[in-house]
């Protein structure tokens, strides 16, 4: 069993005065956008030119009911703000890479608008464009390019290295079967055509990472039924080695019906797989369960996935989200929230746990004693960032309050204690990433105040 060091940042209060300001060395939150009258889906990246993207879903109301709406790109200017694109709908992240090159995964418009038909019925066309960032931030509308005309539009993943490697990743329903499509780009050359990678059972929660190197993982929960009792639910990776043909799928480890999972790799070849998992439906009736598996440079397969923490209560849902990081030298951080108490009001301890180059993972450290982790992020040095957002109510893991951050440096062995990135303004999902030329950190979330139109908020690390 894990030991857990020394608890950071208890003495933060959960509850902050609305009139808050951020606490240097962070700046003073920027709005970037308002919501029309809703905002979802906050990400952030950096070129290598130093320059940030973000993008945000604003919901609208269609019929009476709400809507996902369309998504925003922002680019970052030479003077720090940032310029607006107009609407297109996304269905990943956007990704930077190289010195200023961005990679869009898409929906039609048209997929922005969900009825109770569409959510029936997920099946979209889904493509990929590309475009220059940032500054006058540019997507080329012709350069559009269909990848499937039967994607689910929720279950598509996109990712890059900064070399020009692109993979979009898809799940496809077939008649009682799903297939998990990958479509890859190599550097300079248009994306080939799509492989599939899974082929039977239920399909879900697909996550994709690229090494430097050109090193492919994808990760992804299956649910099969065979001839006996029951049904074999798992979480399973395949890897793709640069220069060599797909491996075989290799099972990780058990899954408990739904799954958060992240991946990450690095250059030297040492893949991560983390992952989150509980049973299906309305309530909870299992454990919350996050596992990890690492694969070592030079190995054929993952390793045995250990088990970083089981909780203790099993009548709750999660509060945020599974995270995991890579460094240049393998270093790999997972980052997630418990759920503590046997019983109601649980409390959401933010977690992490790091494994060094060539090692396993080490104790947990305890970075807040009731929040929603939110993400984690490493630059080239090995400066590692976590964000998380607090929660407002005991017992509530959805009503979050005040954005916080804590920094390790490279080499250093625990976190650094908890400092405030933005005000008490019910903060939500906060998304992290280093600026590359500075090594700082920034970070994005929306602010949902009652009775105040949403805002999408930056704030950067001052020092």
């Amino acid at each position: 069993m894990l030991r857990l060091a020394p608890v950071l940042g208890c003495a933060i209060t959960l509850l902050c005065a609305a009139t808050a300001v951020a606490a240097p060395p962070w700046s003073a939150p920027a709005t970037i956008t308002t919501g029309n009258p809703q905002l979802a889906q906050p990400t952030i990246d950096f070129a290598g030119n130093g320059r940030a993207v973000l993008s945000a879903r604003l919901t609208t109301q269609a019929n009476g009911v709400p809507s996902n709406g369309f998504s925003r790109l922002f680019g970052q200017q030479v003077d720090g703000s940032f310029a607006g694109r107009a609407r297109l709908v996304l269905a990943a992240p956007p990704v930077a890479y190289g010195s200023s090159r961005l990679a869009l995964l898409r929906l039609p418009v048209a997929k922005g608008n969900v009825t109770i038909a569409d959510l029936e019925d997920p099946e979209s066309s889904l493509g990929t464009s590309f475009g220059r960032c940032c500054g006058p931030l540019e997507v080329d509308p012709g350069g559009y390019r269909r990848l499937s005309a039967r994607a689910d539009r929720e279950r598509g993943v996109l990712a890059a290295n900064d070399r020009g490697d692109v993979a979009a990743v898809w799940v496809e329903h077939l008649s009682g079967r799903d297939h998990l499509l990958v479509a890859q780009r190599r550097p300079g050359q248009a994306f080939g055509r799509p492989s599939v990678i899974a082929g039977s059972g239920l399909i879900t929660s697909p996550s994709v990472a690229w090494s430097p190197a050109g090193d492919l993982l994808v990760a992804y929960q299956r649910a099969t039924t065979g001839p006996g009792p029951g049904t074999d639910r798992r979480v399973e990776a395949r890897v793709r080695r640069s220069g060599h043909s797909w491996g075989g799928p290799q099972r990780l480890g058990l899954s408990s019906g739904f799954s958060v999972i992240s991946t990450a790799a690095a250059a030297d070849g040492r893949m991560v797989v983390a992952w989150g998992t509980q049973d299906l439906g309305e309530e909870a009736n299992t454990r919350w369960n996050v596992r990890a598996a690492l694969r070592p440079a030079g190995s054929r397969g993952f390793g045995y996935a250990e088990l970083l923490e089981s909780s203790e209560g099993d009548d709750e849902r999660p509060a945020g989200r599974v995270v995991a990081a890579m460094a240049p030298d393998g270093t790999a951080t997972v980052a997630w929230s418990s759920i503590a108490g046997a019983r109601f009001p649980h409390t959401f301890p933010a977690r992490v746990t790091t494994a060094g180059p060539a090692q396993g993972f080490g104790p947990m450290q305890t970075l807040a004693p009731n929040a929603a982790v939110g993400d984690v992020a490493m630059d080239a040095r090995g400066a590692t960032v976590v964000v998380w957002a607090t929660l407002a109510i005991p017992g509530v893991n959805q009503v979050t309050q005040q954005v916080f951050a804590s920094l390790r440096g490279a080499g250093a062995a625990a976190f650094a204690a908890p400092e405030a990135v933005g005000p008490a303004e019910r903060a939500d999902l906060p998304r992290a990433a280093f600026e590359p030329l500075s090594g700082r950190p920034a970070v994005v979330w929306i602010s949902r105040l009652p009775g105040v139109t949403e805002r999408l908020r930056y704030s950067a690390r001052a020092g």
